[in-house]
């Protein structure tokens, strides 16, 4: 299994947007091959929130990247004015 991992910082009020916004996501990404799951965390006060998402393959995550990765990203960065983060792929060793 694989895990993307993006962070990103927002002003605390715009949390409840962002989860809004993530959840309207989710029929898609439950649709693609090889998707397992989606950790959305948030520390409130200071707005920084991370996402991992759990791919079955690496190829898998890599081909969500290609296909509609960038522009989901894209899409949180015009409609939520948060900046298109980096992307980090860890290879899940344990898993409990």
């Amino acid at each position: 299994m694989f895990a993307q991992v993006n962070s990103v910082q927002t002003a605390p009020g715009k949390l409840a947007g962002l989860v809004t916004w993530a959840g309207d996501q989710l029929p898609a990404f439950r649709a693609t091959p090889g998707f397992q799951g989606l950790y959305l965390l948030a520390a409130r006060q200071s707005g920084k929130v991370l996402t991992i998402s759990l791919w079955e393959s690496e190829e898998d995550l890599r081909r969500n990247n290609e296909a509609r990765g960038a522009r989901v990203r894209e899409d949180a960065s015009s409609e939520l004015g948060i900046a298109s983060p980096p992307v980090d792929i860890y290879e899940v060793l344990l898993q409990a």
